[in-house]
């Protein structure tokens, strides 16, 4: 790669970290790009695992559905990453769900390139092995603050985190994406639309927060 070169966008997947320019570039040679619109069901529970995604753009939800059909949250993933990995190991089916939570654009990296992958490098499955850590400490956290926390402090602790990965600090204060509707928040935190806007006016009436349609201040 010469100086005046952009590295690969699959250098910022956290999978992918410490990988060089040539093994980014046969990822990339082997796997193609899509586009999927918001609400779009990219694999379901029980789909065959035969492909990596990457988030390259926008985010998704992860997601299991109980017999009454209420969907239950495990994850959202947003750009740059990448799930499914799970799956390509054991060879089992999809564990879950995967929707776009907005219009995304996904790198479909099939199961022989990743295999491919993992054996070409011991950096590689030490990615792997980072990458499934988070997932685990990702998922004992979420259940944690389901039975420990009520709608308002998950309500505040999800706006800590999104001031802190994507806020824009202000004169007022911090200006945080809200993209999504209440509802989707609603089923990302496991509760409804209502307790959702609840906590919401209960913080706008103590000043910690202002509503301004697609952010919060």
């Amino acid at each position: 790669m010469t100086s005046g070169q952009a590295r690969s966008p699959l250098a910022s997947v956290p999978l992918f970290e410490g990988l060089g320019d040539a093994e980014l570039a046969r990822i990339a040679e082997q796997s193609w790009s899509r586009r999927y619109p918001e609400g779009q069901v990219l694999t379901s529970e029980g789909d065959p695992g035969d492909s990596l995604l990457i988030v390259e753009s926008g985010a998704v939800r992860v997601s299991r559905f109980t017999p009454a059909g209420q969907e239950i949250v495990l994850a959202v993933v947003e750009a740059p990453d990448a799930i499914g990995e799970l799956a390509l190991i054991d060879g089992a089916p999809r564990s879950a769900t995967v929707t776009a939570q907005a219009p995304v654009q996904i790198r479909i990296v099939p199961r022989g390139a990743f295999l491919q992958f993992l054996d070409s490098d011991p950096r590689a499955m030490m990615a792997l092995m980072r990458t499934v850590a988070g997932m685990v400490r990702a998922t004992n956290e979420r259940l944690s603050d389901i039975l420990s926390l009520d709608v308002p402090g998950r309500v505040a602790k999800w706006l800590l985190v999104r001031a802190a990965n994507r806020g824009q600090r202000t004169e007022r204060g911090i200006l945080v994406p809200f993209e999504l509707s209440q509802g989707e928040l609603a089923v990302e935190l496991g509760t409804t639309r209502v307790s959702i806007n609840k906590a919401l006016k209960t913080f706008e009436s103590l000043h910690a927060l202002e509503l301004q349609g697609d952010a919060i201040l």
